[in-house]
């Protein structure tokens, strides 16, 4: 895969998952106050995350150009896969604090 690519993959699937963690942290502002309170620590890393993720895609696109190599953007993409499982272990915990049927459709 050429580094292009790879970086187009990496700023997409962030653009994806920040979708869905503003989608979660907005879901988590409707609450009712009491269980609001509960996970708002949630919601306040939630925006964090948001934050994180903006510099990370605006540092993938004004790092990755058409002559940028596969080797130039090594540790950028170890960065990329250590944020995106902590996104995942992140979003999993600010969910639990959601009603089932608070999430979805």
């Amino acid at each position: 895969m050429k580094a292009k690519n790879c970086c187009k993959t990496m700023e997409m699937e962030l653009t994806g998952w920040k979708a869905i963690v503003y989608d979660i942290t907005r879901k988590m502002e409707k609450l009712p106050g009491g269980e609001k309170e509960k996970i708002l620590p949630h919601i306040s890393d939630l925006h964090i995350l948001v934050e994180e993720m903006d510099e990370r895609i605006d540092q993938i696109r004004a790092n990755c150009k058409p002559e940028t190599g596969m080797e130039d953007i090594i540790s950028e993409r170890k960065a990329f896969d250590a944020a995106i499982s902590t996104l995942r272990v992140t979003t999993q915990e600010a969910m639990e604090g959601l009603a089932a049927g608070d999430f979805g459709g």
